[in-house]
């Protein structure tokens, strides 16, 4: 049996959707005038935006155009923001709300329209609203993109608890709990999913290697992490 002790804990802050609605809420009542009606908010992992609102464009018939419904506002949780950074994501998702639920066209995504609306925004609130969502250079210093790891939480016959991080494929998990259970003086493995970059201190693998937690009350893993069957 192989036990390692690694225990490197790291503290981190990414968008919760209580933490958009909530500035959702401020912000539209201070430069919407409240006019924003309330919208599904969605946690994203997906590659390549910070947020995104998204809706469908139905015809109405022959001459009336189309007509914007079924808005989500997406907002990806890939990262770890800057809090002004996070907030001015939101602003700008919400400058597309705008436009979009009042069934404006504007000249282009960012067109008249939105620039219009960006900048006023800007100088009302001292914002830092901009067209394109990239990072300056200091705040892609502070930025930490996570990933999804299966994290097992293995318990042993003597009483010691030890973590095991396994690459988050099906064929990798039932493999390594297989072996695992086959070798080891194992009582019970817990599997979970988590972005946590806690996890990210150690080694992922199919390795029969568990690395020991002497605080396993302070994992940073939660009912909501755990894997089902």
């Amino acid at each position: 049996m192989i036990y390692a002790n690694i225990f490197v804990p790291l503290r981190r802050m990414i968008p919760t959707i209580e933490y958009i609605q909530t500035h959702f809420d401020a912000y539209n009542t201070r430069f919407f005038d409240g006019a924003l009606p309330p919208l599904p908010i969605r946690l994203s992992h997906a590659k390549g935006f910070l947020g995104k609102l998204t809706f469908t464009r139905r015809k109405q018939g022959l001459f009336r155009g189309y007509h914007n419904e079924n808005f989500v506002l997406r907002i990806n949780v890939r990262i770890d923001y800057p809090e002004e950074l996070l907030q001015d994501t939101i602003l700008h998702e919400m400058i597309h709300y705008y436009i979009a639920v009042n069934q404006w066209r504007d000249t282009s995504t960012h067109g008249q329209l939105f620039r219009r609306e960006m900048a006023r925004i800007n100088a009302e609130g001292n914002r830092h609203i901009s067209i394109s969502h990239r990072l300056t250079e200091e705040q892609r210093k502070q930025v930490v993109i996570h990933k999804l790891r299966a994290v097992a939480l293995v318990r042993f016959a003597d009483g010691k608890i030890g973590i095991k991080i396994v690459p988050n494929q099906p064929q990798h998990i039932r493999y390594w709990q297989r072996a695992a259970m086959r070798r080891m003086p194992i009582t019970s493995i817990e599997w979970y999913l988590s972005d946590n970059d806690f996890f990210a201190h150690y080694p992922s693998s199919v390795a029969l290697r568990v690395f020991l937690i002497p605080h396993p009350e302070d994992l940073p893993l939660t009912d909501s992490d755990r894997m089902i069957g």
